[in-house]
């Protein structure tokens, strides 16, 4: 089974013109109680949507949601570009380095993704820290498929490629970014937010180290049970009060 989210996605770069903009996208996003996805996109504009066709038809994703990914149709947003977008859920931040194995193997952009939660009695601290290397392109993204069938043209996914094709235009053209949605407030080494995520979107040939944190209240089940507890004391302390009061009452 083909699990490599990306790898389709990308394979359409294939079918993309050199005035066409491309973005890549992966993120992750946690919630209070430390469960959360991780997602994946590709956005095209619309020459590139001219050039490719019906997206539906071109992104063959069948074992990609067999494997658990939701699949959205693919939707014009305000960006301007046409998103194709996937997710999937996790339960527990270990999970988090597995589906990234997923998305774009062990070659891909999206390297060394990790979530890790510290508790204390009141509060959580969530940590997502990776790296977002496009140092050599996106060549870790081939199809090898696709490639072979292509012959000599080839995907040219790696930096000489994509320049030989989009030329100066390159920077505008192609890109990818990573974002971290994390519960509480936000601290993070990124230089730009959208929509209360962080937001990391070097250019090709760049390499970025991304970290993002944040402390939030944590309901902690110890602390109902100690507060019904002392409730329950204080109910029946009252109780007894009443009782012996009225039983004074009662003598007198």
């Amino acid at each position: 089974m083909h699990r490599r989210l990306l790898v389709p996605l990308v394979a359409l770069l294939a079918w993309a013109g050199t005035a066409c903009e491309v973005r890549l996208a992966a993120g992750v996003d946690v919630a209070r109680n430390g469960s959360g996805r991780v997602s994946a996109g590709l956005g095209l504009d619309a020459d590139a949507v001219g050039e490719v066709g019906d997206l539906v038809t071109a992104l063959r994703l069948d074992d990609v949601r067999q494997a658990g990914w939701q699949v959205d149709a693919p939707r014009k947003e305000e960006d301007g570009l046409t998103w194709v977008r996937a997710s999937k859920p996790f339960a527990d931040p270990e999970e988090v380095p597995a589906l990234l194995a997923e998305l774009n193997g062990p070659d891909g952009p999206f390297r060394d993704f990790r979530v890790v939660r510290t508790k204390s009695l009141t509060r959580a601290k969530t940590t997502v820290t990776g790296t977002l290397d496009l140092s050599g392109g996106l060549p870790g993204l081939a199809d090898p498929a696709l490639t072979a069938a292509l012959g000599d043209v080839g995907l040219g996914l790696d930096i000489p490629g994509l320049q030989a094709r989009f030329g100066d235009a390159l920077s505008r053209s192609v890109g990818a970014q990573v974002t971290v949605g994390l519960p509480g407030k936000l601290e993070t080494n990124a230089t730009e937010r959208v929509g209360g995520r962080a937001l990391w979107a070097p250019e090709l040939g760049q390499t970025v180290h991304f970290e993002a944190s944040s402390s939030a209240f944590k309901v902690d089940p110890r602390l109902p049970m100690a507060a019904g507890s002392a409730l329950a004391v204080v109910i029946v302390g009252m109780v007894v009060v009443v009782r012996r009061g009225r039983r004074r009452l009662s003598r007198r």
